[in-house]
């Protein structure tokens, strides 16, 4: 019987030797961030995986995150896993203690929070990237508390397949651990990371960090490939044996621990080990095509069931395999199940239920490359489909994977479903800071529905409008100050739409949206003055276009009596309306204007009246912003000590909302402040 991996790892002491090292350092409190590199079945996980018994012996907690080659993944996936294993394992009153502010973050990503931590309140808001970063933090602050109580270990499997996200939030996390118990082991395919691949940029820089390690696994040498055939099959070799698998797979662990149980499944090992010699074996070229020759051993129905698992995914649910069964009974289902297990095909998860992986992803891989097209395209629409029915009303929490099946399945679905989907995952990338991803998602929308990213093609419906209107937030974050140009182009595409249908709740919905300011443009502007010519004159609509007109207008051309008489009509329409949102957008925004304009008594009246309302409201993020305008305008007017409290006050405040631009900003003011 040969072991699903050996019990002894083989020919791995200079390897091992480092990251224990990397562990003493991260027990006695000083952070490691070990990345292993390397081929297929080099052994990069079975390397983790030891390292993580030794950690757990020593009274670390070991947590592993995957990543996977589908796009059908959540945003931070890698993250969301290990930290979900987290909360199950963690009573309510740690996990907010450990958690602290940060918890009402992480609950935006992983809702799993809420069920631990039902009383939890929405988060302040702030713009995206600030947002992002304080999700970044709140995760950092997870990790490094979890890990004073108990050292930690982090594994994230497979990092060449993270999404562009996941990999920013280890670059973030890797300059907070160099003083914690925290040690964060990653793998990755070397091969696979050219120069344009998102972890080849991550890779560089981590290596700026001193408490970055790398290490790159090559093939056993010769002389531990016995030891490895007698580790995992229990029969001693002879030299010629050894040989001949070395040459043919240059001592790739995987590749050999196939090849050996091909021929012990052939009867072929203990001929070969015996008698002196070894027979002329039939040894297959690649380590694909041995897995294909152990796949030929089991069933049809057997390799069928595994086939359709493939298409699902690396990770696949029993009960989605009933639904895609059809005329199995579960008895069948369960036989079939045992037979992929007992083979070593398959593994189960434990911690999962009736959650099932293939043994390694070069299997899922071989699986899929049997398939032809015509099938492996009906099978994504089958899981599709059936994930669908699985779902049921939470099927918009699974948009990613049900986007990915549908996008497979296009030839054969068409392109309705590929939409709903994709729309629906880049709404929630944008709700999680995802940004990159979002931008993805909404792409690919677009090429469904035949539309092309730039240009002035005619928008066609509803369904295109709202993926360029997505698609123009996300480039409103990701794209740099001086391609803002070409997501106010986006957003304008929409707005065409909804303006020519008389859509007004989109069309203003669009204009309102806070993309950064271009002084000396005028795009935003005009966007806005389109739109209030649709909104009804002193309607909530009318009121915000104002508000958002007189920021533009007084801040892009400089026209300050346009963006006062804006403001005037917008908190008139304010008071008419009791509308207590908008007179205080309102009133952050001419504060905003009465500063860049340097009307400092004007600044100090408004932005003092501003204050009261936010501090009522609970709104950090108006607050801390208001009282730096105040703090400048009051130094100008020489009333310093003023001043210092309201330097005193942002910092207070800042410090609570977590934000690192306010933070600095508050700093600096007090700095300012003092020094008058």
């Amino acid at each position: 019987m040969v072991s699903q991996s050996a019990k002894i790892l083989v020919g791995r002491q200079r390897e091992m030797a480092e990251l224990n090292a990397a562990l003493d350092c991260a027990m006695a409190g000083h952070g490691r961030l070990v990345m292993l590199a390397g081929e297929p079945g080099i052994g990069k996980t079975r390397i983790a995986q030891e390292l993580a018994g030794l950690a757990e012996q020593r009274g670390a907690r070991v947590l592993w995150g995957w990543c996977y080659e589908q796009e059908g993944a959540p945003p931070y996936w890698p993250w969301v896993q290990p930290v979900r294993s987290y909360i199950s394992a963690t009573e309510p009153d740690r996990l907010r203690a450990e958690m602290g502010p940060g918890a009402a973050d992480i609950a935006e990503v992983i809702p799993e929070v809420r069920g631990k931590l039902p009383d939890l309140e929405p988060p302040p808001a702030l713009d995206p990237n600030q947002a992002r970063f304080r999700l970044f933090d709140s995760f950092a602050t997870l990790f490094k508390n979890a890990a004073e109580s108990q050292p930690l270990m982090l594994v994230l499997d497979d990092l060449h397949w993270a999404d562009k996200p996941s990999l920013l939030l280890l670059e973030f996390l890797a300059r907070q651990i160099s003083e914690s118990s925290l040690l964060i082991v990653g793998t990755y395919r070397d091969a696979e990371v050219s120069p344009d691949h998102p972890l080849f940029g991550t890779l560089a820089q981590l290596s700026r960090d001193q408490s970055f390690r790398r290490q790159v696994l090559t093939g056993l040498p010769p002389a531990d490939v016995g030891e490895f055939i007698l580790t995992t099959s229990g029969a001693n070799a002879s030299q010629e044996l050894i040989e001949t698998l070395y040459a043919d797979t240059e001592g790739n662990p995987f590749f050999m621990n196939e090849v050996i149980r091909l021929l012990v499944d052939r009867g072929e090992l203990g001929n070969a080990s015996v008698g002196g010699g070894a027979p002329a074996l039939a040894v297959p070229q690649s380590v694909l095509e041995v897995i294909g020759q152990r796949l030929n051993r089991l069933s049809k129905e057997c390799n069928d069931l595994l086939t359709t698992a493939a298409v699902i995914g690396r990770q696949f649910d029993f009960n989605l395999l009933g639904i895609l069964s059809e005329g199995a009974t579960e008895l069948e289902l369960v036989e079939l199940v045992e037979e992929a297990l007992q083979a070593q095909i398959i593994q189960g998860l434990p911690e999962a239920g009736d959650r099932y992986q293939f043994s390694h992803a070069l299997v899922q891989q071989t699986l899929l490359e049997r398939l032809s097209t015509r099938r492996r395209v009906r099978l994504h629409a089958k899981v599709g489909e059936a994930l669908e029915t699985l779902y049921g009303e939470y099927g918009g929490d699974h948009a990613a994977e049900l986007a990915y099946h549908f996008a497979e399945a296009e030839p054969v679905a068409g392109p309705d479903k590929l939409v709903k989907y994709t729309t629906l995952a880049g709404e929630r990338a944008l709700e999680a800071f995802a940004h990159e991803d979002a931008l993805r998602h909404f792409q690919r929308g677009l090429i469904a529905k035949g539309l092309e990213e730039e240009g002035s093609m005619p928008v066609p419906d509803a369904e295109a409008a709202a993926l360029l209107f997505g698609l123009g937030r996300a480039q409103a974050v990701t794209l740099g100050r001086q391609q803002l140009d070409v997501a106010f182009a986006t957003l304008n595409r929409a707005f065409d739409f909804y303006a020519e249908t008389n859509d007004v709740a989109h069309a203003v919905r669009i204009a309102g949206y806070s993309v950064q300011i271009l002084v000396g443009h005028r795009v935003a502007g005009e966007l806005v003055a389109r739109a209030l010519r649709l909104a009804p004159h002193h309607s909530p609509e009318a009121g915000r276009l104002l508000s958002r007109y007189g920021l533009v207008v007084g801040l892009e051309e400089g026209d300050y009596p346009s963006a006062k008489e804006a403001f005037d009509s917008a908190l008139a329409t304010a008071q008419t309306t009791a509308d207590a949102a908008l007179e205080m957008r309102t009133l952050a925004n001419f504060t905003t204007v009465d500063y860049w304009h340097l009307q400092w008594t004007d600044t100090i009246a408004k932005g003092s009246r501003l204050i009261e309302q936010a501090r009522l409201a609970a709104d950090q993020l108006s607050e801390v912003s208001t009282r730096f305008w105040v703090g400048i305008a009051l130094l100008n007017s020489g009333e310093s000590s003023e001043a210092q409290r309201h330097a005193a006050e942002m910092l207070s405040t800042a410090e609570s909302l977590r934000s690192r631009y306010w933070l600095a900003t508050a700093l600096w003011l007090n700095e300012r402040a003092s020094s008058y």
